[in-house]
């Protein structure tokens, strides 16, 4: 199902034009829907990732060298680097925060990056926490389960590595190594295949299972309760033509306790995967398509009944999508570079999207 919200060729009813930006709303959809620019965030560097916290009242931004915090109701600026300003021999080597993250009790920042390391910071004292070293890749991108218990980490060393966070509260100083768990697949060839690259990470909100995108368009489903730790995943999902960029879980499906999927991919396009783990059945149920380019980022939500889904493409654009039926609610046009990183907010009002235009974008919609 195809859906193109041109705005070029919709009806002039269905847009809506802001200062240098652009909403087309879906003209087939019988709602009341809006959308405002609230906020523009200029930085020095391109735009990697954005998220919200569990509560919406942080943001934080990955860019070149540095983490960007921000308090949302008290409209304050924090910037966490990445490293010292110089390196011995000049300037320092750039070293994009690939993946960011807040821990869903708001306590711990986290930041994977560029050069293969996972950083920490309290975010009540503002304070460096601690490194965690393993990884033999770029780290690009991160997922706490939802009790703020375990972190994982994805990399384009072919792993996915699962932290224990409860160490992470005091200054490495006094902790030892954080203890970890590495999950791989067990196929030789697979584990030796260039194109095996964890480019994204969910976990699902019973804190059993996690679900990694990589670039050889599979999406592969681990069991982290397993005792004992295996590496090897419960199943595979292959359907995408090209590299998985994002991966998120929504609730599970009630009717048949089938765990919900969004994926996004390189193929322009996304696919709800519905996932039985006790018949060990992965089924693709919908694909949606209408972006002209790469998919880059996706962000889901459950609200009521409602599935919404984000999704950011290299066109320039973020679309918000009904899951449910595969119908996108509206467009939104106004980043003039590519949109790297998409999120919304749990209570269904906000939407940031990162970009290579170096801008973060904050918008409010309403569907009603």
């Amino acid at each position: 199902m195809s859906h193109d919200l041109d705005p070029l060729t919709a009806p002039a009813y269905s847009v809506k034009e802001g200062n240098g930006w652009l909403a087309v709303f879906n003209p087939d959809v019988a709602r009341q829907m809006d959308v405002q620019l609230l906020q523009r965030y200029g930085h020095n560097g391109v735009i990697c990732s954005v998220r919200f916290s569990s509560d919406g009242t942080l943001l934080a931004v990955g860019t070149d060298n540095a983490v960007v915090l921000y308090k949302l109701n008290k409209g304050e600026k924090l910037t966490f680097p990445l490293g010292p300003e110089e390196e011995a021999g000049g300037p320092r080597k750039a070293n994009h925060a690939r993946s960011v993250l807040i821990s869903p009790d708001n306590k711990l920042l986290v930041a994977g990056s560029e050069d293969k390391y996972v950083r920490i910071w309290s975010i009540e004292t503002c304070s460096f926490l601690r490194i965690l070293a393993g990884h033999r890749g770029e780290v690009y991108a991160l997922a706490f389960t939802s009790d703020s218990q375990t972190l994982l980490s994805a990399s384009g060393d072919r792993t996915v590595r699962v932290w224990d966070a409860t160490q992470f509260t005091t200054e490495a100083a006094a902790m030892p190594e954080p203890s970890c768990r590495v999950l791989r697949p067990t196929d030789p060839e697979e584990r030796s295949s260039s194109k095996l690259v964890f480019t994204c990470l969910t976990t699902d909100s019973s804190s059993s299972f996690v679900a990694a995108g990589s670039l050889d368009g599979t999406i592969r489903v681990w069991d982290i309760r397993s005792e004992p730790a295996k590496e090897e995943p419960l199943g595979v999902l292959r359907g995408h033509a090209d590299g998985v960029y994002g991966v998120q879980f929504l609730p599970h499906d009630t009717t048949n306790s089938a765990m919900i999927l969004v994926s996004a991919s390189l193929d322009r396009t996304l696919k709800r995967w519905e996932i039985l783990v006790d018949e060990k059945r992965f089924t693709c149920k919908k694909t949606l398509s209408g972006h002209k380019d790469y998919v880059l980022a996706v962000s889901a939500l459950q609200v009521g009944r409602e599935q919404r889904v984000a999704s950011s493409s290299r066109d320039g654009t973020v679309r918000l999508w009904d899951m449910k039926t595969g119908v996108p609610y509206f467009m939104i046009q106004g980043h003039t570079n590519t949109v790297t990183s998409v999120d919304l907010s749990s209570d269904g009002s906000l939407l940031a999207s990162g970009s290579g235009d170096r801008e973060v974008r904050l918008w409010k919609y309403t569907l009603q």
